[in-house]
């Protein structure tokens, strides 16, 4: 029993800091490409939600259940404002909605899908 604790755990980090830089390369793919650069008003919203809840890595604030919430908010986003991501960002998108499947998202719900407030420490 201790040990499979002890396994799970290590999974848990393990699973975290994947998604951590999978977040991370995603927060630098804002920059990386020269529409979004050109476009950065349109996805300033998106970018700063993803820099939150890295912070919430840092805190460790429940730091996937955030993820799996970003992943929603990111899909809101962009079917509202018709926005595109690019090949790379869809292929992380895919990574953090596979990686934060099956997190219990029933505690962090304070404001609508598509605001970026619902990343902000009150």
């Amino acid at each position: 029993m201790l040990f499979s604790l002890f396994t799970q755990n290590k999974q848990t980090k393990s699973n975290n800091q994947e998604v951590y830089q999978d977040l991370k390369k995603f927060y630098n793919s804002f920059f990386s490409n020269i529409y979004n650069e050109m476009n950065i008003g349109r996805y300033r919203q998106i970018r700063d939600a993803i820099g939150l809840v890295m912070n919430k890595f840092d805190s460790n604030d429940h730091p996937l259940e955030y993820t799996s919430k970003l992943v929603m908010y990111i899909q809101a986003r962009i079917a509202l404002r018709h926005l595109r991501l690019t090949d790379e960002q869809q292929d992380l998108m895919k990574k953090l909605t596979q990686a934060t499947k099956y997190v219990n998202l029933s505690y962090v719900y304070l404001s609508p899908i598509d605001s970026e407030k619902q990343f902000v420490n009150i």
